[in-house]
């Protein structure tokens, strides 16, 4: 039986916004969308996919998921431009932000109401925990922790300046009088968040949103990603005119490799679980670090050029 969903032009209560953008495990949005079905509770809602990818599993979606409205977009769109369009659509009270590999929980959208009862006044969104849902390699712990060790369960509850990008609920209130700007020249949690911060909202994080990464990267494309997502990052740092920032932050990501490995070793420390899968992903994880800094020292030195376009 399928889950409740909007189909009488009413408002649902949450509107699922996500980017269809992998070429790898590119049909794993078929089980986000059967997760969303089997939701614990009743909950009204609709899927808006923003889809550059096209192909036979957008075709499926079509077939299968009538609560999916897929949007095909150009190839060239970026991730944070499609969800920007798909965000143009939604209609919910909720606005929630995932990735098309990513497997909610059966509580998910439970957590979610619960979790915005529960957070103090002024909270403007909430976030949870990432969880590993691909794991029978090394290479896949490895990229699994270079991305999301710190939002390994448990992660800290209560008000944070930082929520997983994509695990995480807005109030649709959120959205308004925004310049257009914050949502499409990068990811909301670095373009959008500081300013709603700013303005005295509050972010919220608990553990009962929980989330599995459900990608299985080969070691050349989570290489790329990385490289990209890195170069990106730096390269929108700081303006073209501060040059001096710029050959700094270049000459500091020599660091970065040794800093990174420690960051994460001390997290997985914290987390008081997964350390026998961690030490077996270091090798590989020292050399992701080293083209995490490579790609920053590439961003400050030249720009982000095209990289925030070829992130998946």
């Amino acid at each position: 039986m399928e889950k409740e969903h909007q189909k009488d032009g009413s408002s649902p209560e949450f509107s699922i916004i996500i980017g269809r953008v992998s070429t790898a495990d590119g049909d794993r949005i078929l089980e986000t969308l059967a997760s969303l079905r089997n939701q614990q509770g009743l909950h009204r809602y609709e899927v808006i996919i923003a889809d550059r990818r096209h192909g036979d599993t957008g075709s499926r979606i079509d077939a299968s998921y009538p609560e999916a409205q897929r949007i095909p977009c150009p190839a060239e769109m970026s991730l944070p431009e499609l969800r920007a369009l798909a965000l143009d659509r939604a209609s919910g009270h909720y606005i929630v932000v995932t990735e098309d590999h990513c497997v909610p929980s059966d509580n998910w959208l439970m957590s979610i109401v619960q979790a915005f009862e529960e957070a103090p006044v002024g909270t403007v969104a909430v976030g949870g925990c990432i969880e590993n849902g691909v794991y029978e390699t090394a290479l896949d712990w490895a990229t699994f922790f270079c991305e999301y060790s710190y939002f390994l369960a448990s992660v800290k509850e209560g008000i944070t300046p930082i929520l997983p990008g994509m695990n995480i609920a807005y109030h649709h209130a959120a959205f308004e009088n925004l310049d257009a700007g914050l949502l499409t020249s990068g990811f909301w949690e670095t373009t959008l968040h500081p300013v709603l911060i700013d303005k005295g909202l509050k972010l919220y994080s608990t553990n009962k949103i929980r989330l599995y990464h459900c990608k299985k990267f080969s070691f050349a494309l989570f290489a790329k990603q990385r490289f990209l997502y890195s170069r990106y990052y730096a390269g929108r740092r700081f303006s073209h005119m501060q040059i001096v920032k710029r050959i700094l932050a270049c000459g500091a990501t020599l660091l970065l490799p040794p800093l990174l490995l420690y960051r994460s070793s001390m997290q997985i420390r914290s987390k008081k679980r997964l350390q026998g899968e961690f030490w077996s992903a270091v090798p590989i994880l020292i050399v992701f670090y080293t083209i995490w800094a490579f790609g920053e020292a590439v961003g400050y030195a030249r720009g982000p050029g095209t990289a925030l376009a070829r992130i998946e």
